[in-house]
């Protein structure tokens, strides 16, 4: 298999345990852009407290017709190089999906894993929504950029702001890549394999969420042998990571894994590109 290089941006103490922050979509390779840079700060907020968090989007031109699967093991030969021991996974929406991946074909490898805004298959509406994010990719990234985030913000007293501010944004880098990702989650689905992952796990939720309904992420968290679940309720797919709570209910939950006498408070700096080689 290709060896994998997957640029990283870094928060929080050097010397504190790692998180692995796998980036929903655009997933950008690098550093993120624009306001998804800001969003990415935020998410950080709270595990960058006690872990050293490693922000890392897709790998760089990826293969036509990838599955999850192979996806995942990319990731996982990276973690193994760089880590060489099991360390705490996070995801958020896609990211949250190869991370589940990850963790049911590599558990070994996840010491604790966060879902956030994801399950273990898109939802039927989800689907639909994505598919039409992959098709426009190759005619449109602005246009695909912007229908994408009207869908996650599910609102529509906002979905003209959204569409114009989107629209005046670089569109994602490697669309062809980005394609390719997209397409590999429209068949994802590892609820039946749920049971080999290991790791305290636990999955927040926005009870909007059209990408992955309560339902699709409450039989996720049911299914996880020592899986926790928080519902927002009122929240759609992106309001989750948005929710006052989110950052301390993330940190509390990877705080509470830690063996006693690790606990130590970061700073929320981005320190430079580190390669997973």
């Amino acid at each position: 298999m290709t060896v994998a290089v997957l640029p990283t941006v870094a928060y929080g103490d050097p010397s504190a345990p790692p998180l692995i922050l796998l980036r929903g979509l655009p997933s950008e390779p690098g550093r993120a852009r624009g306001l998804d840079a800001l969003t990415e700060r935020w998410i950080v907020g709270g595990p960058a407290r006690s872990h050293r968090v490693h922000a890392v989007g897709r790998p760089a031109q990826l293969a036509p017709g990838a599955t999850m699967a192979e996806i995942a093991a990319l990731y996982a030969g990276a973690l193994r190089r760089r880590f060489g021991a099991p360390a705490a996974v996070m995801g958020v929406s896609t990211g949250a999906s190869i991370a589940l991946q990850l963790a049911t074909d590599h558990p070994d490898l996840v010491s604790s894993l966060v879902v956030a805004a994801g399950a273990a298959a898109l939802g039927a509406a989800g689907r639909a929504v994505q598919r039409r994010y992959a098709d426009l990719l190759a005619t449109d990234e602005r246009v695909a950029t912007s229908e994408l985030a009207v869908a996650t913000m599910d609102s529509p007293l906002l979905a003209p702001a959204v569409r114009l501010v989107t629209r005046l944004l670089p569109g994602p880098a490697d669309p062809a890549g980005l394609r390719v990702l997209v397409e590999a989650e429209d068949c994802y689905d590892v609820r039946d394999r749920l049971c080999r992952v290991a790791a305290p796990a636990l999955v927040v939720s926005g009870g909007r969420d059209v990408f992955y309904p309560l339902d699709l992420a409450t039989e996720t968290a049911h299914r996880l042998p020592r899986g926790t679940h928080i519902v927002y309720p009122n929240r759609s797919h992106a309001g989750v990571p948005l929710h006052p709570r989110f950052g301390r209910d993330i940190g509390e939950f990877l705080r509470a894994q830690l063996p006693a006498g690790r606990i130590r408070s970061g700073d929320l700096r981005a320190q430079g590109s580190i390669p997973y080689s």
